[in-house]
């Protein structure tokens, strides 16, 4: 169905990907990994009509092709869904669903058919929102569904996942891989693009890895393990992802009582003491990135919530002020509002603390130690966001809101679409963080991640604290009962 010769792709003196070969049948699944800059994102931008290749070529059905843009690839069958959402925030799901697609009657769009149709659509993905619901208004998580609907409804023959569960939690990705077994079943051939090498292993019939744009393994799961792959990914043994977790001293750095914001956070009750991690798990739509949001005033919370810095008791009316007293939030988002990409490193790292003062020393000097405290890997920072890898942008995010000296530091979903290796060096340096007395709360979509890195766990669902786990009682069990409300 698909046969890549010698595909290669420079960027200058950047050589993307060098002299790639593979091949995919029918209705077969197709897993690719590596790390960050491995050349992933550029073979499925190549195979998308996104990027032109500099060498080589590839047949599509057995005709060699050069698509000069992604519509002529979706055209011809190949769809891609992207990490990056690429979706109208003002638009409705059901508008991004049909856009460029839609359906007409004698000129007219014809909206029943088209309602039914993303109802459909939306539900077969698990989606629990309206169709009519704007794209702006739904989580990331919610909008990384709308994208996979979209890809079932173009009928194509090939589909590439670009991390399609980063921001799903179990339940939401055991449906998605359920329902990339009825492609495959359909004779659909699927790129699974992924970091998480357990969904690799459980759906992909083989495995393809990339390193600095080679290909350095193919080959089908059985007999491998994810350390295995961890280690053809990075060259290296990728042993204790997670480092030790640090001591947690008795002092509360934060807490809030009776949080309440709409429907998403319904009397939350949370404390976090110095040098603690504590972990926010749940399902989409529980309410976890709402309520902090809340919390940090990024949206609006009851009169009645009481929230306390070390004992004093704060009511920050905007982040501003929230800032100010010590609390800081990481979005998920970190496109569409943690970074601005067209900027350089330098400026982003400062961004959120344009008003502070350095006596005796540069910006550039308080650039230079913020990216060797976090290991950001940059050959100069005044080069622009769109440089650095996915783990090296979250890096400088983490790095902007440090800046701000916060007793708080709020991660959402702090290791979203980066690898096994720089998400090793995310949880070390949060370890760092909270042993040098930090008060953070992280709220991942991965049991795993919570369990390794967390001193408690919150689960939540509805709105509503469900439970806290802690010691023997932290597993993922534990976790999900309490996600889906199992009380027995």
């Amino acid at each position: 169905m698909l046969k890549i010769q010698g595909l290669t792709k420079r960027f200058g003196a950047t050589l993307a990907l060098s002299a790639l070969d593979l091949e995919m049948e029918e209705g077969e699944v197709v897993g690719v990994i590596g790390e960050n800059g491995a050349g992933k994102s550029t073979m499925m931008k190549l195979l998308s009509g996104v990027h032109q290749p500099t060498e080589g070529s590839f047949s599509w059905m057995e005709k060699t092709v050069h698509y000069k843009n992604p519509a002529e690839a979706m055209n011809e069958g190949i769809m891609m869904v992207h990490q990056e959402l690429n979706l109208i925030p003002t638009l409705s799901a059901e508008d991004n669903l049909f856009l460029g697609r839609e359906q007409t009657t004698f000129g007219r769009l014809d909206r029943k058919s088209m309602s039914a149709k993303a109802e459909a659509l939306l539900q077969k993905v698990g989606a629990q929102f309206s169709p009519k619901t704007l794209c702006e208004d739904l989580s990331i998580a919610e909008q990384q569904l709308v994208e996979i609907a979209r890809a079932l409804l173009f009928d194509a023959k090939l589909v590439i996942f670009d991390e399609p569960t980063a921001v799903l939690s179990q339940v939401e990705t055991d449906r998605l891989l359920d329902l990339i077994r009825e492609l495959r079943d359909q004779n659909v051939s699927v790129l699974y693009v992924s970091h998480r090498l357990t969904e690799v292993l459980q759906l992909c019939s083989r495995i393809v890895v990339l390193r600095d744009g080679v290909k350095v393994g193919d080959f089908t799961p059985e007999g491998h393990t994810e350390a295995d792959l961890a280690a053809l990914m990075v060259g290296r043994d990728l042993k204790d992802i997670f480092p030790p977790k640090p001591t947690v001293q008795d002092q509360v750095v934060f807490q809030v009582s009776g949080l309440e914001s709409g429907k998403w956070a319904k009397d939350v009750n949370l404390s976090v003491r110095k040098g603690e991690i504590l972990g926010l798990a749940g399902l989409i739509g529980a309410g976890r990135t709402e309520s902090s949001e809340a919390i940090v005033a990024l949206r609006p919370r009851d009169p009645s919530t009481r929230l306390w810095m070390n004992d004093t008791p704060v009511d920050p009316k905007n982040y501003q002020q929230a800032i100010k007293q010590g609390l800081s939030y990481i979005t998920e988002d970190r496109k569409g509002k943690g970074l601005v990409t067209s900027m350089s490193v330098e400026d982003n790292i400062h961004l959120a603390s344009m008003d502070r003062t350095y006596p005796g020393k540069t910006k550039r000097e308080v650039t230079t130690d913020w990216i060797n405290k976090l290991g950001v890997k940059v050959a100069d920072p005044s080069l622009p966001m769109t440089s650095l890898s996915g783990g090296n942008q979250q890096k400088v995010s983490i790095a902007k809101w440090l800046a701000t000296e916060p007793q708080l530091l709020i991660l959402d979903e702090p290791t979203r679409g980066v690898d096994v290796g720089a998400k090793a060096e995310i949880y070390r340096l949060i370890a760092d963080l909270a042993a040098e007395g930090l008060a953070c709360i992280v709220i991942s979509s991965e049991i795993p991640e919570l369990l390794g890195m967390c001193h408690r766990v919150a689960v939540m669902r509805e709105g509503r604290i469900m439970g806290e786990l802690t010691g023997d009682e932290l597993s993922e069990v534990n976790v999900m009962k309490l996600a889906a409300g199992v009380t027995a």
